[in-house]
């Protein structure tokens, strides 16, 4: 993928995933964040009530999820489905969060 993300540490950073349905995998897909945590913010629009950091979350077929992640741990970490047969269809990106 042609993602060239990269953050300083201490950044606050708000992602949309868009789990396409019209996809090579049209299924639930759990989206996990390496070195970091993030919060849901919302599903489809609605606010999540239950803030809790995470790493992982399911992104459900055909919606769309906004998360903020804290990007706290300097160096080099992926975001990706944890489905291991979808990280070599390609659902994975890596970013790069440095010092301050």
């Amino acid at each position: 993928m042609d993602i060239d993300w990269r953050f300083s540490a201490g950044d606050v950073v708000k992602i949309r995933i868009f789990n396409n349905p019209e996809t090579l995998h049209p299924m639930n897909h759990p989206i996990h964040l390496h070195g970091q945590r993030y919060l849901v913010l919302a599903i489809d629009g609605a606010r999540n009530q239950n803030l809790v950091w995470k790493d992982t979350a399911i992104v459900p077929v055909g919606s769309v999820v906004d998360i903020l992640a804290d990007m706290t741990n300097p160096g080099e970490w992926m975001l990706h489905c944890h489905i291991n047969e979808h990280l070599q269809a390609g659902m994975m990106t890596v970013f790069t969060v440095s010092e301050r």
